[in-house]
């Protein structure tokens, strides 16, 4: 009888991991959208791989009250971005992205920048100017501060 108690006791227990860090589900979501710049610097006129990046914001969200208001536009735009057709789209979508996290970039030491020729937005680590959007002029933009 003893077995079967124990057995049940132990059935009944749920393993639960640790809640993920609020800063580390957002920093995570920064740290990918970094690659996805890397991805549009080095591509020209091709396709990138913007897989990921909505369930990463979907954790942001859940995570962050504060700004959960921001990671729930932010989300549109990177479901949108995943389903994307062609370069253009995504680099439309990207831009509509990054503005809509401008504002929690600098959190985690972050950059937003702008293309004065275009008026689209991008998110580094770097302070350095890579804009992605322009394949001639990679230097130009300006730091959004």
């Amino acid at each position: 009888m003893r077995n079967v108690f124990a057995y049940i006791a132990a059935a009944s227990v749920v393993s639960v991991s640790a809640p993920i860090a609020a800063e580390s589900s957002e920093l995570r979501l920064f740290q990918r959208l970094t690659v996805f710049h890397e991805q549009l610097l080095s591509g020209n006129d091709k396709r990138t791989n913007p897989k990921g990046l909505s369930g990463m914001i979907r954790r942001a969200k859940e995570s962050s009250f504060e700004e959960r208001i921001k990671y729930a536009k932010s989300l549109t735009f990177a479901e949108l971005l995943e389903k994307a057709g062609s370069r253009e789209e995504q680099e439309f979508l990207y831009s509509e992205l990054c503005s809509s996290l401008k504002e929690i970039a600098p959190k985690f030491e972050f950059y937003s920048f702008i293309c004065p020729k275009t008026g689209k937005v991008w998110i580094s680590k770097s302070q350095d100017i890579q804009n992605p959007y322009l394949v001639d002029e990679r230097k130009v933009g300006k730091l959004i501060v």
